[in-house]
């Protein structure tokens, strides 16, 4: 399982590693129980990882899809509210204003939180996740098929060709390195995003005039 866990703190749960496996090799029956075992490890991360992904953009999705709705709403109604009282004779531009920056509040939400752009994201990680699984399955599979009835009969005391274990072993290392990369490669986007969002905050803060600050910022 890969080292980097997606952005700590989520009210979703962590994406955590999973036991290593123990390995032997005392025997050829060890050596390929110990393959087994790395391959089932390794293949349980990536569908750990895509796990997690797929939960965190539904999670995302839908606070999204909410923000940007009310966004919608707010935005409408800042707008109608003024001309329908203007129509019937009052003037209703306080409350436009209130429903216009509730619309902006919205916005800013989902951006400085990156609702919209993490759950795209999510979608990325979780696709190129599911194809390099599928991939190294495949490879496998066509490992398996080109040694024939000859590999399959093997017998459970003879030990795995020298070559066989290095592409099975290369086969496992890819899919763990695959998985490691695209995790430590989003979480450091989300970071980056993060940090960003958190210094433009800071800095429209800072530009606001002293009388227009809390008291005691």
């Amino acid at each position: 399982m890969p080292s980097a866990v997606p952005r700590q703190g989520r009210a979703l749960r962590d994406l955590e590693l999973r036991p290593f496996p123990r390995i032997s090799a005392d025997s050829p029956a060890a050596q390929r129980e110990a393959l087994a075992r790395l391959r089932a490890w390794a293949e349980q991360s990536a569908e750990d990882a895509m796990d997690w992904y797929l939960r965190d953009k539904r999670r995302k999705r839908l606070g999204s899809r909410l923000l940007q709705g009310l966004a919608i709403g707010f935005a409408v109604a800042g707008t109608a509210v003024p001309l329908g009282t203007a129509a019937a004779g009052g003037s209703g531009q306080g409350w436009g204003y209130v429903l216009l920056a509730a619309a902006a509040g919205c916005k800013a939400f989902d951006h400085f939180f990156g609702l919209s752009s993490t759950w795209m994201r999510d979608i990325g990680v979780a696709h190129a996740l599911r194809a390099e699984l599928n991939a190294v399955r495949l490879e496998w599979a066509a490992d398996v098929l080109r040694a024939g009835p000859a590999g399959a009969v093997a017998e459970p005391g003879q030990p795995l060709e020298p070559e066989e274990v290095e592409r099975q072993l290369a086969l496992i290392a890819r899919l763990v390195t695959a998985v490691r990369s695209h995790v430590e490669s989003e979480t450091a986007e989300w970071q980056a995003e993060f940090s960003a969002s958190t210094r433009q905050l800071h800095d429209q803060g800072g530009a606001l005039p002293a009388a227009e600050r809390t008291p005691g910022a």
